[in-house]
């Protein structure tokens, strides 16, 4: 088939940028009785202080900034330290990367000529230099930046790739293609050939030519196709009185990439639009360039996101309207925790774009992530008017409720959300949880666990819901073999997750094999050191077992804990601490089947 769908080669994959997989599936929620705590925002401003004029005091507020990933400020002390006389290269070298990286190019370029005078040798440097020079129209100047390149395994792509962009500035096309043709002799990089070339002939002027390239690199199945070159060559189609099949090829491509949110905005973008109105997405060598740099900058991904982030930073200076590569930056900045430059780098994706969908989920994600609930609601609500049916804004507005513990608002998001899902029963087990979760929590056991046993079934018994159907049945004292298996079969097939392990303990704990379940416990508090409740189980279990005064420590550990304090009774422990326990009453179950399980432990949590 023309259109079955390609390998997607990892030089042009933007799966890491979230784009096609951020949105495709709903979030792994929280899976026992637990919940977590949200990961915190590093970003952190330094306090403000009266600074004496030492070079090495602003040097040490620059370190604290630095550390703290406040880079704009780290730089502002480091520029400061520099002018006051610190003669230190580490600190120029600093300088010039972190401005370069917070998106300060033209400040960067200073200092990072500065740098190359006392002896570094960076390669950075010429790319800075370089994206400088470019966006003064200084071709020759750009030229030159590459030619100071150190010799680099990715040299044989780079240089001749951003060569190719350079000479097209100056409308040498002989030249520029000849640069491209080192390309063809590796195949791993032909998509970057056919597309480059295709991308430099329109920007010419040569539609033919173009065309040629673009269709090679649509129909080759052998070719790696990204989200980014299906925009570039449906921009070109749409102009060039071919709407008809790049709607085509788009539509397939999203059906075939599991109907992932940025593709079916762009299928609708490529539908609404009116060729006559469809401006050139890359008119200038600038643009160009820039797409050269964000295909670069994907390899450094994962590996070495700080080069990855000075790469996008080079791209969004030569093209600001990159949005593609502005979601890059923002889950650069997500990874690294820094949810403020994140959302705002989300919030600039503007309402017309494909990526906006997929931008304002995960701005309101980092709302979450720094605690800003009221701020996420809000613009989860605004999504809604936008998207009336969408199961994935619901499911998010259900999470939201869910955590800020309004169960009633997320019980009715969840619900809606399966409305929206319809069909569709594998997407359904995480919002069965979750409703679940929900409902348990406003005391309505009998309906949450309907839609428990609708979870694990929707799951194929997904050991986090093996696990909290389980734990819920030992709580209540009620099917307590069933129980017993279940949470077995959840440490199976999880066995390193410490919330499961914690139940396994329980369990062992409820149905009196004391000594057994507080081994089992003391290596949950291993997966769990801050959670109240596991040390609140174990407490219980070191009693039971004789070692009082252990049980003692670990109820005022418990106290202290900061994870999944709202699951802690304070009251009880602190009667436990002062006037012990009675004797536990195990529960009734088969000790065969107990016998059986705990053989398959095989040492794994014990």
């Amino acid at each position: 088939m023309m259109y079955k769908i390609k390998f997607l080669y990892i030089l042009f994959l933007l799966i890491s940028v979230g784009i096609f997989n951020s949105c495709s599936e709903f979030f792994i929620l929280s899976h026992t009785t637990h919940h977590s705590e949200p990961k915190q925002e590093f970003e952190i401003s330094v306090p403000a202080q009266k600074l004496e004029d030492n070079k090495y005091g602003t040097y040490l507020a620059g370190r604290v900034a630095h550390i703290r990933q406040n880079y704009d400020l780290a730089a502002d002390y480091y520029i400061k330290s520099l002018n006051l006389g610190l003669e230190r290269t580490d600190v120029l070298s600093s300088t010039y990367l972190l401005l370069a990286s917070e998106g300060r190019i033209d400040e960067a370029a200073a200092y990072a000529l500065k740098a190359r005078e006392q002896g570094d040798t960076s390669n950075l440097i010429a790319f800075i230099l370089m994206a400088q020079s470019m966006k003064q129209n200084d071709f020759d100047g750009a030229l030159k930046s590459l030619s100071e390149l150190k010799d680099s395994p990715l040299n044989n792509a780079v240089i001749p790739l951003f060569e190719a962009w350079i000479l097209t500035a100056s409308f040498k096309e002989t030249e520029a293609l000849q640069k491209l043709d080192v390309l063809k002799k590796d195949k791993a990089l032909l998509s970057l050939y056919h597309l480059h070339k295709g991308m430099i002939y329109d920007y010419l002027g040569d539609s033919d030519k173009a065309f040629d390239e673009f269709e090679t690199l649509i129909n080759d199945e052998q070719l790696p196709l990204s989200f980014r070159s299906l925009q570039v060559v449906g921009n070109f189609y749409l102009r060039y009185g071919h709407k008809d099949k790049i709607v085509e090829i788009a539509q397939k491509y999203f059906t075939q990439n599991n109907e992932t949110p940025m593709l079916k905005d762009l299928v609708e973008s490529f539908e609404k639009a009116d060729p006559a109105q469809v401006n050139k997405l890359i008119d200038s060598p600038q643009k160009g360039l820039a797409e050269a740099v964000f295909n670069i900058g994907t390899l450094f991904r994962g590996a070495q996101n700080e080069v990855a982030q000075l790469f996008t930073s080079l791209v969004l200076y030569l093209n600001p309207d990159f949005e593609v590569a502005r979601v890059s930056m923002a889950d650069l900045y997500e990874q690294a925790h820094r949810y403020s430059k994140a959302t705002e780098e989300y919030l600039k994706i503007d309402a017309s774009s494909p990526a906006y969908f997929v931008a304002q989920l995960k701005a309101a994600e980092n709302y979450s992530a720094q605690k800003k609930d009221d701020k996420a609601y809000a613009l989860l609500l605004k999504l809604l008017d936008k998207y009336p049916n969408n199961e994935q804004i619901t499911f998010r507005l259900g999470e939201l409720c869910r955590t800020t513990k309004k169960y009633d608002e997320a019980v009715s998001y969840y619900e809606k959300t399966l409305e929206n899902l319809g069909d569709d029963s594998k997407s359904k087990w995480p919002v069965y949880y979750a409703l679940g979760i929900s409902l348990e929590r406003q005391g309505k056991w009998n309906e949450a666990e309907l839609i428990f046993k609708k979870a694990l079934k929707a799951s194929s018994r997904h050991p986090y819901v093996l696990n909290y159907l389980g734990y819920s049945w030992i709580e209540r004292g009620v099917n307590s073999n069933q129980a017993l298996y279940m949470i077995f079969e959840a440490h199976r097939k999880d066995p390193t997750d410490g919330h499961i392990i914690d139940s396994v303990g329980w369990a062992l704990y409820k149905m009196g094999k004391y000594k057994d379940a507080a081994k089992v416990l003391e290596r949950a508090s291993e997966y769990l050191p801050t959670n109240a409740v596991v040390f609140d189980h174990l407490g219980d279990a070191y009693w039971q077992s004789g070692r009082k005064d252990e049980a003692r420590y670990q109820w005022q550990h418990a106290l202290k804990a900061s994870e999944d304090k709202e699951d802690l009774d304070e009251a009880n422990v602190l009667q436990k601490i002062n006037n012990g326990m009675e004797k536990a009453k195990p529960i009734i179950f088969d000790e065969k089947l107990l016998n059986d399980r705990l053989n398959t432990l095989n040492g794994k949590a014990q």
